[in-house]
């Protein structure tokens, strides 16, 4: 007898059961994002449209945005915005070129080497960031390890400030973000075929050739989840630009911090966090978008 022409057996004689919907199986799941995250978030995005007061985080007042147009009224608020994307940016940039290169070493090594090289690239994630951040100080700072070796060298007169600059903080938020990229990048690497690459090179291609017209366009799903992971973790960034770039870095998330924990000026610290939160979800939508848009392309070709 066929499968299909079995009865089922009534209720209460052992038959087993329908599977649960899969409804049931996310809901422990969007019950907990609700608390941690749906629910604080809104909560703050309420609290940017009350008028702006010390000490003040509840919901008392009229709704007004009269916050936000405190923030776009002054230049000092929107060039930190602008700041703080422009370094979040070219950290990300940075972030993906050296990452592309490690994934790159990692994919074409002997597996016997392999192995060695991961565990060097993730090596750094086993320190914490404030003692990775403050060993670049050491690194950096004027009387810091590269200073005095240009000084030994003769190649400057005296230190070069570099500490407490946007340069400064770019430089440790790629320490802290490479190996996040390279193992994005890794995972599509892995999946293409390491014959594609010699197949290409028999032909005549160039490595510049392969590497720009056959593997970036094979791993752009890769380099889009890195991308957006450390764009997202650059912009939202604290220790890294409070320690190496200062009280007046000129990040919005320390701004963000003195807002709550030194002014006590809830409210419009929740202003700035809505508007790092759309900004953020803005370039990650884009960076999402070109990549869907540039896997379609190159799927057709």
């Amino acid at each position: 007898m066929a499968i299909t022409d079995m009865e089922v057996a009534p209720a209460g004689s052992g038959a087993l059961k329908p599977p649960p919907s899969p409804a049931w199986l996310v809901l422990p799941g969007m019950v907990f994002l609700f608390f941690v995250l749906l629910l604080p978030v809104g909560w703050l995005m309420a609290l940017s449209l009350k008028p702006s007061m010390a000490g003040a985080f509840s919901m008392e007042g009229d709704w007004t945005i009269a916050n936000y147009l405190r923030f776009f009224s002054q230049p000092f608020y929107y060039s930190t915005l602008i700041k703080t994307l422009w370094v979040s940016g070219l950290t990300t940039v940075i972030t993906a070129v050296i990452g592309y290169a490690l994934a790159l070493v990692i994919w074409t090594a002997k597996p016997a080497h392999r192995g060695w090289i991961v565990l060097i690239v993730l090596s750094p994630l086993l320190v914490s960031i404030v003692a990775r951040t403050y060993g670049w100080m050491i690194v950096l700072g004027d009387r810091g390890i590269l200073n005095q070796f240009l000084l030994g060298l003769g190649l400057i007169d005296e230190p070069i400030q570099i500490m407490y600059t946007s340069a400064a903080v770019i430089v440790g938020l790629v320490h802290v973000f490479v190996p996040f990229m390279a193992l994005c990048i890794l995972t599509s690497l892995d999946k293409i075929d390491p014959n594609v690459p010699e197949a290409a090179m028999t032909f005549g291609a160039g490595r510049l050739a392969v590497l720009t017209r056959i593997l970036v366009p094979l791993t752009v799903p890769g380099l889009a989840s890195g991308l957006t992971i450390v764009f997202s973790l650059s912009i939202s960034s604290y220790v890294t630009p409070a320690l190496m770039g200062g009280p007046r870095s000129g990040m919005l998330t320390t701004f963000i911090y003195q807002q709550f924990a030194v002014t006590l000026d809830w409210r419009f610290g929740a202003v700035l966090v809505t508007l790092l939160l759309a900004l953020t979800l803005l370039v990650l939508t884009t960076i999402l978008a070109l990549a869907a848009r540039m896997t379609a392309k190159w799927s057709k070709a």
